[in-house]
């Protein structure tokens, strides 16, 4: 039995690079991503320094429909010299099941004035093709206006 090692065939799912194949002379084959390969899980936020709530973004819009599990970490990074709340972090998407609106809401459990303030989690998202993704801060506040400051992270990737 032999191996076709070709990077068309079969093709790539939708959103995603077949890996390109390459041989030296001496029989020994290799594999690659080609540098313009662009996954669909690479829709990172990485915002630092932010004093007030972020408004609703495009985090992701899936090109087919399909599973996804994101990350979501927030963190403050000043805090306030009177008081403040770490804001909840609500992600939105259609679900592509019964095409109706969710979201999953993120709020920390220790919304207190500290480096220690943080929330973390993992959720998994049935999402509908060509439907926007969306993130958002809601919650924000500080004793001095925009002292407290806080970084929000988040990953998108995909299961199917």
């Amino acid at each position: 039995m032999s191996t076709n090692f070709n990077n068309s065939t079969p093709a790539a799912p939708a959103g995603f690079v077949n890996v390109s194949w390459q041989t030296d002379g001496s029989g020994n084959d290799s594999a690659y991503v080609p540098t313009s390969a662009t996954n669909m899980t690479a829709s990172n936020v990485d915002l630092t320094a932010q004093t007030a709530n972020v408004t609703t973004t495009t985090l992701f819009t899936p090109t087919a429909s399909g599973l996804f599990r994101i990350s979501a970490y927030i963190v403050v990074t000043t805090v306030d010299g009177a008081s403040s709340t770490l804001p909840s972090v609500i992600i939105s998407w259609e679900d592509q099941n019964n095409t109706t609106s969710q979201s999953l809401v993120l709020t920390p459990t220790n919304s207190g004035n500290t480096l220690t303030t943080y929330q973390e989690a993992t959720g998994v998202i049935s999402a509908e093709t060509a439907v926007a993704v969306t993130y958002a801060t809601s919650g924000y506040a500080s004793g001095t206006p925009a002292t407290m400051q806080f970084a929000l992270h988040l990953r998108i990737e995909s299961l199917t």
